[in-house]
């Protein structure tokens, strides 16, 4: 159940942001049914009536997917989440965040929740690479990522991280870099994403010039087996495609949806005779 607690992100507010990364638009992985006029307790109304009425399930888990859910003052944060979690049989809760965005204080925070709840935090790296993480404006550097991480994990709580293929300026070698310096961390499980183009971000003005491309999906499929090749083989795969929204996505477009996506990549690394993990 998606959860937007309002936070934002220190990256493109306050007195440090810096206009946020190049990639980013207005919703930040807000799902598009929530509207920012909604309470904590109307989200989880809408949310649990939209998986319960899909998945006939009565137990759920709290998705804190906008922008980088720990981005508050402890209090509020404990104030809001309490909020969310009183509303409905929740048995788990993932917050999405920033890989800076983890003080002492919130870890410890997520520990007192550890002990009611199957806890993960899904931190946004995207490339283990320095010179693209300064390019796209990220405004961490992969020591901050693994700083986080094993803080995390020392601390016991699940970690999985995102990561962007083709992203602007990497080749293959970048996107097997990247593979191989995470599956070095404590990580759990990964969401891939393919580079997706959306309205009202820095990265539409570029592709808009012509600096910057998207991959179709056999492409993709290339890359993205590759990275899995060098994933651990007990980290869950948590997502292969980005997921945006038609009415925001300018490039690209693929002929596929997203079931054909993912049984394509299932023939292609049976027929190739390959699996997650054995470059490892």
């Amino acid at each position: 159940v998606p959860i937007d607690l309002g936070f934002g992100c220190p990256h493109r507010q306050s007195a440090r942001g810096k206009g946020g990364c190049i990639f980013c638009g207005e919703a930040a992985g807000r799902a598009l049914y929530l509207e920012q006029s909604m309470s904590l307790e109307e989200q989880v109304y809408h949310g649990v009536r939209k998986v319960r009425d899909k998945y006939r399930d009565r137990d759920f888990m709290a998705y804190f997917q906008a922008f980088s859910s720990t981005f508050a003052d402890l209090e509020e944060l404990r104030d809001k989440v309490n909020r969310v979690l009183q509303s409905a049989c929740f048995r788990a809760v993932i917050f999405g965040t920033r890989p800076d965005c983890l003080p002492a204080s919130v870890v410890d925070y997520l520990v007192e929740l550890k002990k009611n709840y199957d806890v993960w935090v899904e931190i946004g790296v995207q490339s283990a690479n320095e010179k693209t993480l300064s390019f796209i404006n990220r405004g961490h550097d992969f020591a901050c990522v693994q700083d986080a991480v094993h803080r995390l994990s020392d601390a016991g709580i699940h970690c999985a991280c995102h990561v962007i293929l083709g992203l602007p300026g990497e080749g293959l070698e970048d996107v097997q870099y990247t593979a191989s310096r995470i599956a070095e961390l404590r990580f759990e499980g990964v969401k891939v994403h393919n580079l997706h183009i959306v309205e009202g971000t820095v990265l539409t003005e570029m592709w808009q010039r012509g600096e910057v491309q998207t991959q179709t999906e056999v492409e993709y499929c290339n890359w993205l087996i590759e990275f899995l090749r060098r994933i651990p083989e007990n980290w869950a795969i948590m997502r292969l495609v980005s997921d945006t929204p038609e009415s925001f996505l300018l490039a690209p477009k693929w002929k596929m949806s997203k079931a054909e996506f993912v049984n394509y990549l299932r023939a292609e690394m049976k027929t190739r005779g390959v699996r997650q993990g054995e470059l490892i």
